[in-house]
């Protein structure tokens, strides 16, 4: 019995010596494989930047060795991505990595390993490696979940211009506003108006466009924003005012007012907050009413909004001394110590 429980106690053992030097043998072939790529990496960077700067049409020799060539590539590639100037420049750089890279990352693609190909769908979309469209097309229709692979497939394929993006987009019902938007600046203006056109856009949507019209800011996408004041859901209503709270920008005056007697008191306090942004003085004697609302954040929204007319100091003091209502008083004299910034 005590030789058979030294003969396991030998083997497990073993066992650990030969796992410790497979780890340690793997790790030391890590190290000189890095260290190899870095020394070509240095010794090529400054020719080969020469090269994708058009300062030169002679490109530099590579190794090749295939796993050596596409780690210096990467690191070349990488660099220069994130300082690229001009179309010319962007051409060579895509040029260089079809050539090199395109190969490799198909293969990748279908075989490697999850990280792997997360990282190499970051480079694909990096280097604007558009000639492998329809291989990112096809990973995509094959996942199944709906981890970070499915979503740098997507903003892949936004990035190429892909016009079934907007189907994906539309078809996800569990889609975040936050990755949305990010499909939203790499889809190319026509796509976007495309989307805009689209009657049957599915309130998720909706959602997304204003509030990333409202982050840009860029002026021709105002009247889509300013159109949903008038949607029939609350929550599209809402985004529409908090982007046009960004832009600081609306068309009349008078479409403001509706909103100020709102049932919903997230109207009231937004309709508050534009009015003070542009500094619209008819409605102070609205804004001076809402100072004391029932909700705490109307108040404050309507006191934040006198304190930025032209005559706030003075509409804000006689809040505070001579309004009506306790709450709004305290409100009042609250603003008149607090330093508010534009609220968002």
């Amino acid at each position: 019995m005590i030789t058979v429980i030294l003969w396991i106690s030998g083997a497990f053992l073993l066992l650990q010596v030969i796992v410790l030097l497979y780890l340690s043998v793997s790790k030391q072939k890590g190290i000189r494989h890095d260290q190899k790529v870095h020394q070509i990496y240095k010794h090529v960077l400054v020719d080969y930047l020469a090269y994708l700067d058009g300062e030169t049409d002679q490109e530099p020799s590579l190794p090749q060795e295939e796993q050596i060539r596409v780690k210096v590539l990467e690191k070349l590639l990488s660099g220069y991505a994130s300082n690229i100037k001009g179309s010319e420049n962007e051409q060579r750089m895509r040029r260089t990595a079809e050539r090199f890279l395109a190969d490799h990352y198909k293969h990748v693609l279908q075989k490697g390993s999850w990280a792997e190909r997360v990282n190499t769908l970051f480079f694909i979309e990096d280097y604007q490696m558009n000639v492998l469209q329809p291989e990112v097309k096809t990973h995509y229709l094959s996942l199944k979940d709906k981890d970070e692979e499915y979503r740098q497939s997507l903003r892949v394929l936004a990035s190429f211009g892909d016009d079934s993006v907007l189907g994906m987009l539309k078809n996800d019902e569990d889609i975040a506003v936050g990755f949305m938007k990010e499909c939203f600046r790499r889809l190319p203006a026509a796509l976007i108006e495309t989307l805009k056109k689209d009657s049957e856009l599915p309130v998720q949507i909706k959602l997304g466009l204003i509030s990333y019209f409202g982050e840009t800011g860029y002026y021709e996408h105002l009247p889509y924003v300013e159109a949903h004041l008038t949607h029939e859901e609350k929550e599209v209503r809402l985004k529409a005012f908090a982007s046009l709270c960004q832009y600081r920008y609306i068309s009349s005056a008078d479409k403001i007012s509706p909103f100020l007697s709102s049932e919903f008191w997230e109207e009231r306090m937004y309709a508050s907050r534009l009015t003070g942004l542009l500094q619209l003085t008819r409605y102070s004697t609205t804004l001076m009413k809402l100072a004391g609302d029932s909700n705490w954040w109307v108040r404050f929204a309507a006191c934040e909004a006198l304190k930025q007319m032209p005559d706030g100091e003075v509409l804000l003091t006689f809040a505070a001394e001579g309004h009506e209502d306790l709450y709004a008083r305290d409100m009042a004299k609250q603003l008149q110590t607090l330093k508010t910034g534009v609220s968002r």
